[in-house]
């Protein structure tokens, strides 16, 4: 992501994206906050709505019982009498005495386990019972003021860290593509808030979309970095301050954003690849909650141990079925899509097949090309062998102007004046991105068709005018461009320059001992015709393009040498591994 010409989003966009963010945080915080005092709530004087159990062992003072063995203690001093010509009653003497009495008596401490009952069903609800309720974690009826000021705080200031933090990794994202990283955190937080209204402890669990969505079209780094950081914003939202579960839920959530970066990384091709990695990382976390569960002395119940793994296989399936809608909306690639577009099966490919036999051959080598020097540059080979695969649809307009769908002695161009040949050679650029949008590319492989041929010439056709005495500038025979604008399309720009100009030779095992200095001269040429100057490639990274170019295309075009077969040596000899060839 951030490599294309797009201009960034500016200032107005991202207050408005903080702001969204805000609202949504604000308005989820009220939700689970009705939801739990539904869940756990209670009003003090009224009857209790459910049986209260203490979640947590603890030791408290019992207030109102001290409090009362305190006044019985000093109910027995009757009275403090003085005896002053009369006997009366002291009564500053008498309270005195009984204070005294009251603070000889120890506060009653009790202890309760998880499971013990603090309040029955029906039985009305104390001060006392409400403050005990309030420290085992159940929520208080009165509105959380002080809770949504603070979630609208820290949810604006993370928000302004997002944008600080892609600026600071130098990633310059389109304005689709921060619009794609704000959908993933408000769908990644409503989920969380859904799988919480449905099973408290299943809220983490909502994370796992998300994961899935973020591990196959984002970076790693920011991938990772969305997951858990939105996922921890999102859990703080969701769920209770105070709560236990919510420390246990930041495990699990931690171990989700592990292992989505270690299980989905790297081999997630299909869609049950996708589905497989995220259940996985969703039984891990099962587990995890089990065994916090268990050093916090709950008791588990299967059922809810069941019922978790249940939510992690319905997150998972989720994930794959609306990874499609994501794809389509914001134009994002996954690898899943990367390969439906790379079977020959796919109907444009399979339309270039059989209308256009020559051009599809090139662009399998173009592709092989490329995919091979983008795996030594540590780039995404697949979608740079894909690009590749598209880069010249266009030629499907008029298959036979292109010199690789010619028949032997057959070239159209011989009838065309230069300038006719150039704008129809020229067209093939607008006209790919014509079909592309007919059968609805995403734009990140349209960039392969728009910038493969950059500014080049036909220097041929401008040489052939001049030639007929035509005095026509050389940019009239020139492609409009864009530029490369990422390393990913200017590979393809090689590797479709290489494969042209060893096309052109007649390979021979004399030839193959010269690719080395046809792969350079044709580099070379690119990078002082600046066709390459809104790329950053360095000298080494050009050497490493090169090197992979030369192995491929030796691989391809190498020649045998065939020994004679001497007629006198039995055949089975030929089956010898040193007869192999």
């Amino acid at each position: 992501m951030g490599q294309k010409g797009e201009e960034p989003p500016g200032p107005r966009f991202k207050r408005f994206a903080i702001g969204i963010l805000v609202a949504v945080a604000v308005l989820l915080t009220c939700g689970s906050w009705r939801i739990e005092v539904g869940r756990r709530g209670f009003v003090v004087g009224r009857p209790a709505p459910r049986t209260y159990v203490a979640l947590r062992p603890m030791t408290y003072i019992d207030e109102e019982s001290t409090a009362a063995l305190r006044d019985i203690a000093a109910s027995r001093v009757m009275g403090v009498y003085v005896r002053d010509g009369l006997i009366v009653v002291d009564e500053k003497a008498t309270e005195r005495l009984r204070d005294e009495i009251r603070q000889t008596i120890s506060p009653i401490e009790r202890r309760i386990s998880p499971g013990d009952v603090l309040v029955s069903d029906g039985e009305v609800i104390t001060p006392a019972d409400a403050d005990l309720l309030i420290k085992q974690g159940y929520l208080s009826p009165d509105f959380p003021w002080r809770r949504l000021l603070l979630t609208a705080l820290v949810v604006a200031l993370w928000g302004y860290w997002q944008f600080h933090f892609t600026a600071a990794e130098g990633s310059k994202l389109a304005l689709k593509e921060e619009s794609y990283l704000l959908a993933l955190v408000i769908v990644g937080w409503a989920l969380q808030f859904f799988a919480g209204g449905l099973k408290y402890e299943a809220t983490p669990f909502g994370s796992l979309p998300v994961a899935g969505w973020s591990f196959l079209t984002l970076p790693a780094g920011m991938a990772y970095h969305l997951v858990t950081s939105a996922g921890v914003m999102g859990l703080l939202i969701v769920m209770s301050l105070e709560s236990l579960e919510l420390m246990v839920a930041l495990l699990v959530l931690a171990v989700i954003g592990f292992l989505g970066y270690t299980l989905l990384r790297w081999n997630t091709d299909t869609r049950f690849k996708l589905w497989k990695g995220l259940f996985a990382s969703g039984l891990v976390g099962v587990l995890m909650w089990s065994l916090a569960a268990w050093s916090l002395q709950r008791q588990i119940m299967l059922q809810e141990v069941l019922v978790l793994v249940a939510f992690g296989a319905a997150f998972s399936a989720l994930a794959v079925l609306l990874l499609p809608v994501w794809e389509e909306l914001f134009g994002i690639l996954s690898p899943i899509r990367l390969m439906d577009l790379s079977s020959p099966a796919y109907p444009l490919l399979r339309r270039l097949e059989v209308e256009a036999p020559g051009t599809y051959h090139h662009s399998l080598i173009v592709g092989t090309l490329a995919e091979g020097a983008a795996n030594k540059l540590g780039l995404n080979g697949l979608l740079v062998r894909v690009g590749a695969y598209y880069h010249d649809i266009g030629k499907l307009r008029r298959p036979h102007f292109f010199v690789e769908n010619q028949l032997q002695g057959s070239n159209v161009h011989d009838d065309f004046s230069p300038t006719l040949s150039a704008l129809s050679i020229i067209a093939h650029v607008r006209e790919g991105l014509e079909v592309a949008r007919e059968y609805h590319l995403p734009s990140r492989i349209c960039d392969f068709i728009t910038e493969h041929q950059g500014t080049g010439c036909l220097t041929y056709f401008h040489q052939k005018a001049q030639s007929m005495g035509e005095d026509l500038p050389k940019e009239q025979f020139c492609y409009p461009g864009p530029l490369p604008s990422s390393k990913e399309t200017a590979l393809v720009m090689l590797a479709d320059s290489t494969e042209a100009a060893v096309r052109a030779l007649d390979i021979s095992g004399k030839e193959v001992a010269h690719l080395e200095e046809v792969v350079s001269q044709v580099v070379e040429s690119k990078v002082r015709e600046g066709q390459l100057k809104r790329v950053d490639f360095t000298l080494r990274e050009l050497e490493i393009v090169k090197e992979a170019f030369v192995a491929v295309l030796r691989s391809m075009y190498h020649t045998r040498q065939v020994k004679a077969i001497e007629e006198e040596k039995p055949l089975l000899a030929l089956a010898s591994p040193e007869r192999a060839i």
